[in-house]
């Protein structure tokens, strides 16, 4: 992908985390992703082949590069996009970056989360080969569906056999169209397990000594559970079916140089030796990158709806039973609608804006969402009642814990520029910071008055910081009565607000907003002399 900074600030580009619809190309009438839909539907031949689905070689898809005949390859399937162009909400120079090739890797980095087989179904050619193209049977290639057999799991110690069940849990199977897993970087974590007369553990050795709680998630499902251990920007996967039965509580604990993962379950008929663990199930011994790892959904119930601005709501989600779900700072969760055509990443903020208020991890995740009227999910979100549920991902994310040790523990000062609801990110962030004692300063960049969060408990966590926080609200459209920054991010006011930065006093700083806001912001703190290890942009 083409870089989105200066070359003397390269900031990844990661998936927009906001869930701000507004971080794309202003379409023209007639463009929404409804009239997409109502196209698709008109019987329209879009794919271009009359029905026919093809084999398309490297060389074929090459040919077909231009605007006005635009073929992309995502996961082994080749769309003919031309027809999609003015549709796109990244618009038609993003969409062409793909045209001609894979774009599986360009499509991976920015749009992960986009279920582009229900958005493309109606444009797709066939498949991308090497050998020789030929006609298919319309029937070749279902969508959605795939022939590949399920791979058979590393078998472990302890007893552990490789599964002939069909006990009821997520299959994390790769689809042969799935680009090949990233290779690790990191020696391969540790697996074992151990029991007492009435505790079975399950035990990780993850060989990093800045493992946390927050960096593992449970689930549980009676018999079946899976473990999924965030190390870096590795995952390490446990998917097991026990092989007798325990109690739904468990337990999770972390600690030791080796940064060992402690999953306690309690056996229910205490006293009785097992003589083996259970059964592996797909997945387990898995050891990837995180933006490798399939995408997997639990259900989670929303409990509670506060309206925090005229257009914007914390809404808290409550995650199931038997199950530990926490989101690491900077990471971000996707959530699914209820016809599961529509996806969208959110960060989730802190429980309270309160340095001494801490909620233990894993059992709520809270979302700062601004709702659109012509928006794709949040309409949904907005309408969904209390008790409803509502499909959440497990947390993927590209902050790593050296980008987080940088920003609150390192650095003397940390700068945080946020566009509206690119605020969420920065509420954890800030947090940890002020309890190591380190200087923050937000700047909130708004339309008005009335778009400003949480005004009033900012201004109590300024006074408990003993000021070592300042809260920055800039308007583009304040009143006349407005006595605070007025305009949007330049270079003036940067020269203005930011810290001195010297070997004394350093800065780390972030950025979250719409696109042209983050880009404008890397741009300019280049101009400044900032480098990219003092900066991280969630991009969208």
């Amino acid at each position: 992908m083409s870089s989105l900074s200066p070359p003397s600030l390269a900031v990844p580009s990661t998936g927009s985390a906001t869930g701000n619809p507004r971080n794309k190309t202003a379409l023209k009438p007639g463009r929404s992703l409804m009239d997409w839909v109502k196209l698709g539907h008109s019987g329209a031949d879009l794919a271009g082949t009359k029905g026919t689905l093809l084999d398309v070689t490297p060389q074929e898809l090459a040919k077909h590069s231009k605007r006005n005949d635009a073929w992309m390859a995502l996961k082994g399937k080749v769309y003919n996009v031309t027809p999609y162009m003015e549709f796109h909400p990244g618009g038609e120079e993003e969409l062409m970056r793909g045209a001609g090739q894979d774009a599986t890797h360009l499509f991976n980095e920015v749009h992960k989360w986009v279920n582009f087989e229900g958005m493309l179904q109606k444009c797709l050619v066939g498949r991308l080969v090497e050998s020789r193209p030929f006609f298919l049977k319309p029937s070749f290639l279902p969508l959605g569906r795939s022939s590949s057999k399920t791979h058979n799991a590393t078998e472990q110690k302890n007893s552990l056999s490789v599964p002939n069940t069909n006990a009821q849990t997520v299959s994390s199977t790769r689809s042969p169209l799935v680009s090949p897993l990233t290779p690790s970087p990191l020696p391969s974590p540790k697996y074992d397990w151990f029991q007492t007369h009435t505790v079975i553990n399950l035990a990780v050795y993850t060989r990093w000594k800045h493992m946390t709680r927050e960096r593992v998630v449970v689930l549980k499902r009676e018999a079946v559970v899976k473990v999924v251990c965030y190390i870096q920007d590795m995952v390490y996967v446990v998917h097991l079916e026990l092989d007798k039965a325990v109690s739904h509580e468990f337990e999770v604990r972390v600690g030791g140089s080796v940064g060992k993962v402690d999953i306690l379950l309690q056996k229910q008929e205490t006293g009785v030796r097992w003589s083996r663990v259970g059964k592996t199930l797909p997945g387990h011994g898995e050891h990837l990158k995180g933006k490798d790892m399939e995408i997997e959904y639990v259900e989670c119930t929303l409990v509670r709806r506060e309206a925090i601005t005229h257009n914007t709501s914390l809404l808290v989600l409550q995650v199931p039973e038997q199950t530990h779900l926490p989101v690491p700072v900077g990471y971000h969760v996707y959530l699914r609608s209820p016809s599961k055509e529509i996806v969208k990443p959110y960060t989730p903020v802190a429980s309270a804006l309160s340095l001494t208020s801490q909620e233990e991890p894993g059992r709520h995740i809270h979302l700062f969402i601004k709702v659109y009227s012509d928006g794709a999910l949040t309409p949904i979100l907005d309408a969904l009642p209390v008790s409803s549920t509502i499909e959440v991902s497990l947390p993927q994310g590209t902050f790593s814990h050296d980008q987080l040790t940088a920003a609150t523990t390192t650095a003397s000062h940390l700068v945080l520029l946020a566009a509206g609801t690119g605020l969420t990110p920065m509420v954890k962030l800030m947090l940890p910071a002020l309890r190591n004692k380190k200087n923050v300063h937000l700047l909130l960049f708004n339309k008005t008055e009335n778009d400003i969060p949480w005004k009033q408990e900012f201004e109590n966590l300024v006074e408990e910081s003993s000021s070592l926080l300042k809260v920055s609200h800039v308007l583009s459209e304040g009143s006349s009565s407005w006595t605070g920054l007025r305009g949007r991010i330049d270079k003036t006011l940067l020269e203005k607000l930011l810290p001195e930065n010297s070997q004394q006093q350093t800065t780390y700083l972030c950025l979250c907003g719409p696109t042209e806001f983050t880009k404008l912001g890397i741009s300019l703190l280049g101009d400044l002399g900032y480098s990219s290890d003092a900066c991280h942009a969630f991009l969208g």
